[in-house]
């Protein structure tokens, strides 16, 4: 990344608070886990009351460590990456500003939220009010959660980013769903679900790029924080949540928040590379049980779903974490596991934030929820930065060959009429002076002109064999086949000189065009390589007119209506005839035509005396002007080129 870059983020992701000063990074790419144990609530039925009101958890925030004590078992002590209790700062500080860097490198990060019903989750996440939150801390800006807070800061930093360099262009789009009895839904659809109508059910997919997506998701474009806030209001409007005996608030569904960051810039180099990555954000239902929640009905059904869900994803996070004994990893068996697929184990750096309550009440789903987290430590994923350049390096280099095959081209061209210039001035001095003697011509003149085009060529060559020198074994991987195609020109055509290569030419006018009328020609290859056998050589094509569509045209309009008019039309090379045997392992065809003769086409390889080429190329006029009619009425020609070796 750019100094300049860095220095922004530095400015708004440095860590502000002592215990984010302090803190370790995780080493290689293994599951980040923290853990945070909640204060006692206001709702009655969140903690218990008398005896099993007291607490058994503790955070150790300064030690990393929760101590579990229920005065029965012996204390235990778990450690953790993180522990946090109540400052929601600190959580954005530690977790939040690590992501935001991981995502603004091109890499996908995740974070999901896990514990019982009512640990306080949703609250960590978004800081929306919480189960027995007091009323006068409710719109308090300190109780905001991580993902306000790390949208902030997000935007605060595409904002300088942008100001900062004029040709990075930045683009955030955001997605939620939520999956509410094994179905996925689109939290915030461009149309709204009628009332009374259950909301479509949406299919999961992989994609040929083996990313896991949610088939007609609804993506909105962000362009600021307060915007995402809106649509993060609109989709909890939407969202499953009903009041329980331990939640006042209790989820309902499992809800997964995904912003799509795409960076790319006008002239992308190694130094500033186009990314993109995914920050995904997921807030877990709370696993419950029914004896304290006292669900019934419709409510008792989703709690067995959500329950159901969690028990598949455990079974998925014990195969993924090295101390699991499982070789099948079953992500299919549920919809989050499947979607969750890539922050596990996959191209994604993950957070796991575990939240447990404090109170004896809460002794056993507690103790469940940290072994859990203890397990996600043993998870490995194999993050990659997500670099979009690597078609547009394979494009860039492709369309580098092909300047260089017309270079060659052209540098064989004025060889040619060089030679041909000085084989006339000898011509012209014998008849000058009277001799019949043979001059034998060496084209001096014409080789050091290869030599010195050669150079260039080869300079070039050096210049882009750096440039991939520079890129990752990945990269290279990805250019060989491009890498191939420009060996050809070094190692074949290069070489080829007029006593190894038949050269055959023939033009032909585009008067037809102007008239509306399809023609089939047989042309004479004029041989310009001057090799023997080569003077019988015949090249069949088939110019026509096409609509706009492609297909053939066969009114003949006046050439004078077609001023303002659209005109398109086809080369077809069909063949070519009598290649002299010995130059006939590999035959293609070459053509340009004068209104931009900077374009060159080339047929594919054939083979043999009689190729078949099959070869079509569509040119479109979208809108003819004086120039381009008088130019077609003319005699200019498409030049063609058959060459054999």
């Amino acid at each position: 990344m750019p100094g300049n870059q860095e220095k922004i983020l530095s400015k708004w992701l440095s860590k502000d608070t002592a215990k984010g000063q302090k803190a370790k990074p995780v080493g290689g790419d293994r599951v980040t886990v923290a853990v945070r144990v909640r204060p006692q609530l206001e709702w009655k039925g969140a903690d218990g009351e008398g005896a099993m009101n007291k607490d058994a958890v503790m955070g150790d925030s300064d030690g990393n460590v929760v101590i579990c004590n229920d005065g029965k078992t012996k204390r235990k002590e778990y450690p953790f990456d993180y522990v946090f209790t109540d400052k929601q700062y600190e959580i954005h500080d530690c977790i939040g500003k690590d992501m935001l860097r991981e995502a603004f490198n091109g890499y996908n990060v995740c974070l999901f939220a896990y514990g019982q019903t009512g640990s306080g989750k949703t609250y960590t996440v978004q800081g929306l009010p919480g189960a027995g939150l007091p009323s006068d801390r409710r719109n308090d800006a300190n109780q905001e959660g991580i993902l306000p807070r790390l949208v902030k800061d997000l935007f605060n930093v595409v904002e300088e980013m942008l100001e900062d360099d004029p040709t990075l262009n930045i683009k955030v789009t955001m997605s939620l769903v939520e999956i509410y009895n094994e179905k996925v839904r689109d939290l915030l659809p461009h149309t709204p679900t009628p009332r009374g109508q259950e909301p479509a059910s949406l299919d999961i997919i992989q994609t040929p790029e083996k990313r896991i997506e949610v088939l007609g998701l609804t993506k909105h474009t962000v362009i600021g924080a307060e915007r995402v806030r809106q649509l993060l209001h609109e989709a909890n409007k939407n969202r499953q949540v009903a009041e329980t005996k331990m939640n006042e608030c209790s989820s309902r569904s499992h809800t997964i928040i995904q912003l799509y960051l795409v960076q790319t810039y006008e002239n992308p180099t190694v130094a500033n590379r186009d990314t993109e990555s995914y920050i995904t954000i997921v807030d877990l239902a709370g696993s419950e049980r029914q004896s304290k929640t006292e669900t019934q009905g419709a409510t008792l059904t989703e709690a067995k779903h959500i329950n159901k869900s969690l028990l598949q994803l455990g079974m998925a996070l014990n195969s993924f974490s090295s101390k699991g004994q499982t070789q099948h990893v079953p992500l299919r068996d549920s919809k989050l596991t499947r979607l969750l697929s890539e922050s596990f184990g996959g191209n994604s750096k993950t957070w796991m934030l575990a939240t447990v309550a404090p109170s004896l009440y809460n002794w056993s789903e507690s103790l469940s929820t940290l072994n859990y987290a203890s397990n996600a430590k043993y998870i490995t994923n194999h993050a990659k930065q997500n670099r979009l350049e690597r078609a547009m390096e394979m494009k860039d280099l492709k369309e580098r060959n092909k300047q260089l095959e017309a270079q060659l081209d052209l540098m064989k061209q004025k060889t040619r009429m060089l030679e041909e210039q000085i084989a006339g001035l000898v011509r012209e001095n014998d008849a000058l002076m009277g001799t019949s003697v043979p001059v034998q011509v060496t084209g001096l003149d014409s080789a050091r002109m290869i030599t010195d085009e050669r150079a260039k060529l080869l300079s070039l060559r050096t210049q882009l064999q750096s440039e991939i020198s520079g890129m990752d074994k990945e990269d290279q991987d990805l250019l060989h086949s491009a890498r191939r195609d420009y060996d050809k020109v070094w190692g074949g055509e290069s070489t080829e000189t007029a006593n190894n290569t038949f050269i055959g030419r023939a033009k032909v006018s585009l008067k037809n065009i102007i008239e509306q009328s399809s023609k089939f020609f047989e042309l004479p290859l004029t041989n310009e390589s001057g090799i023997s056998k080569g003077d019988n050589a015949r090249l069949m094509i088939k110019i026509y007119p096409v609509d706009a569509k492609g297909a053939p045209v066969t009114a003949s309009p006046a050439p004078s209506t077609l001023l303002g008019q659209r005109v398109d039309f086809v080369v077809h090379i069909i063949s070519a005839a009598n290649i002299p045997e010995e130059y006939s392992r590999k035959v293609y065809c070459k053509y340009v035509y004068k209104w931009a003769e900077k374009d060159t086409y080339k047929t594919n390889d054939a083979s043999g005396v009689n190729p078949e080429f099959d070869f079509r190329k569509r040119f479109a006029f979208s809108k003819m002007n004086v120039g381009l009619v008088e130019y077609f009425r003319s005699d200019n020609v498409i030049t063609f080129e058959v060459i054999g070796v």
